[in-house]
């Protein structure tokens, strides 16, 4: 390396003052810089000038460094989302300024042996430095909620195309990286020993390719109606390549719109017929999707019975799941109805995109209270530690552990009532003040008509049994009037959720402390005998 840096910017150049762009960086003031190094280390450049040329290099890269600091730490996610790529970079800044550091050692132990190491240095440190802000740019362009990195990549480029911003050479740069990208692509699919695999996959990067040929003609007659027709064949391409990805691995892997990513391989499905590729895409995305979610539903149902009898904010959780898989299942017709009447399509995505965020929140919330209960706080530092553990793992104490109730006999039919019905008028208050939002207190009356349809259920299965006295009889008749009652505030409490007006606020906590004293009364001449 040192003797190419002296080949291509020796002193003789240097003291010229000539060679500095074509030097062995893409940057002009590394080159220059170099080539001071090796004008001093040939004792034709005193050593003060040197300094001032470093300084003032040191200064640009650390402004350079904070700039890019602040502009990747400013737009939301993006720290987390490109970790990789934003570490090479700040190493790259590191260790361009260890390089300038071992230059300037100089300064205080001159010799012509350091110097020329410098400058060698100071080469690979750039063309390191450069060539990760090369991949930062590209992992960037390919940042998206596109579910294939290079529809990322394009979206952007049609919306500079449509903005004037993208010239032609770097237009014609990005097709062929990509052309280079699907090439290789099908080199690899080709070599796949699973005939199938292999058909599919080149076949997906074949109709990106196509749809790359079809967006360089933009480059002849600069017609955006050409970009787009090439660009709908490259998104087909590309959704092929995900769903050929998603099917030898069972998963779609996409992180966007919502949190699942089976969900969210249905909607970019759906999203692509809306933009005019054609249906089949959509109908293999469905048909994959519709077993998986009924087999999710199965699952949740066998739990949600115990997690109704768990505390309060897990029994919550219930009927914001169920809400979240009844979204999803009434968007299955409007998808099926939208391959022919693509106007269906949007709000058969909407629904999607609830259902799946309503039962993220819900299992969000389940994750969080279990493994609060399965963890015990250690008394001297406050440490989490598994429920099982003795010793803590942070300090060493012994751990204390709540003592197990004794078994009591089981709490007649409604002695829970008093504390449902507080924490319901307490949701009550806070919405009347704007304590709590819409959004809360609807899901807090969710899960109090979860509680009703319990009780209901109860009752139901109660009058199946044998033949009942007539005082039991009159006391289920004044049961279902109470339940009535309850169900008649909690629809009242609806409708303030639905138009915020005071009158069906206040309405609707009426009935419910009428209901609830009903139930309480029947309680009380039960127990009397």
């Amino acid at each position: 390396m040192e003797e190419s840096v002296q080949e291509t910017l020796n002193p003789e150049e240097a003291a010229a003052g000539i060679g500095h762009e074509q030097g062995p960086t893409p940057s002009e003031s590394t080159n220059r810089l170099i080539a001071l190094c090796l004008e001093a280390a040939a004792g034709r450049l005193d050593s003060e000038s040197l300094r001032q040329a470093l300084t003032a290099c040191r200064f640009e890269l650390i402004s350079a460094k904070d700039a890019f600091y602040h502009q990747v730490k400013e737009e939301p996610g993006l720290i987390e989302t490109l970790p990789e790529a934003i570490e090479a970079v700040m190493d790259a800044f590191d260790a361009y300024g260890e390089a300038l550091e071992g230059a300037r050692s100089w300064l205080t132990r001159q010799g012509p042996g350091l110097l020329r190491s410098a400058a060698e240095s100071l080469a690979e440190a750039y063309l390191d430095l450069h060539q990760a802000l090369l991949g930062y740019e590209w992992a960037y362009l390919s940042h998206g909620d596109e579910p294939h990195p290079a529809l990322n990549l394009m979206l952007k480029v049609r919306s500079a195309l449509r903005q004037g911003l993208m010239d032609d050479e770097r237009f014609d740069e990005i097709l062929d990286h990509l052309w280079e990208h699907f090439t290789q692509g099908i080199e690899t699919f080709e070599a796949d020993s699973d005939p199938v695999r292999a058909n599919r996959g080149a076949q997906a990067c074949r109709q990106a390719l196509a749809g790359i040929q079809d967006m360089d003609m933009y480059l002849e007659a600069h017609d955006l109606d050409v970009f787009e027709k090439g660009f709908l064949r490259f998104r087909e391409g590309c959704l092929l390549l995900v769903e050929q990805i998603q099917d030898s691995i069972g998963e779609a892997l996409i992180q966007a719109p919502t949190p699942s990513p089976q969900v969210n391989w249905v909607i970019h499905a759906a999203r692509a017929v809306v933009d005019g590729l054609g249906a089949d895409l959509l109908v293999r995305a469905q048909a994959w999707f519709e077993p998986q979610l009924a087999e999710s539903y199965f699952r949740f149902e066998q739990c949600a019975e115990a997690a109704l009898e768990g505390p309060i904010r897990m029994a919550e959780q219930v009927p914001v799941a169920r809400d979240g898989f009844d979204r999803l299942n009434r968007s299955l017709p409007l998808l099926r109805l939208g391959i022919e009447r693509r106007e269906l399509l949007p709000r058969g995505i909407e629904k999607m995109e609830t259902g799946a965020n309503l039962l993220f929140e819900a299992w969000r919330i389940l994750t969080e209270i279990e493994q609060g209960e399965s963890q015990t706080p250690c008394p001297r530092c406050g440490s989490a530690n598994p429920a099982t553990e003795r010793v803590c793992a942070g300090c060493g104490a012994t751990l204390v552990r709540p003592v197990e109730p004794l078994p009591q006999a089981a709490l007649p039919a409604g002695a829970e009532g008093p504390a449902n019905l507080q924490r319901i008028l307490s949701a009550c208050q806070q919405a009347e003040t704007g304590q709590l939002g819409s959004e809360e207190f609807a899901s807090v009356l969710a899960w109090a008509e979860q509680l009703l349809n319990t009780a209901n259920l109860g009752l139901t299965r109660l009058s199946q049994d044998a033949e009942p006295t007539e005082e039991v009889r009159q006391a289920m008749r004044e049961l279902r009037q109470g339940i009535a009652e309850f169900r008649q505030a909690l629809d009242e409490l609806q409708q303030f959720v639905l138009d915020g007006r005071p009158l069906h606020l206040s309405a609707g906590t009426r009935l419910l402390v009428a209901a609830c004293d009903r139930l309480a009364e029947v309680q009380q001449r039960s127990a009397a005998t």
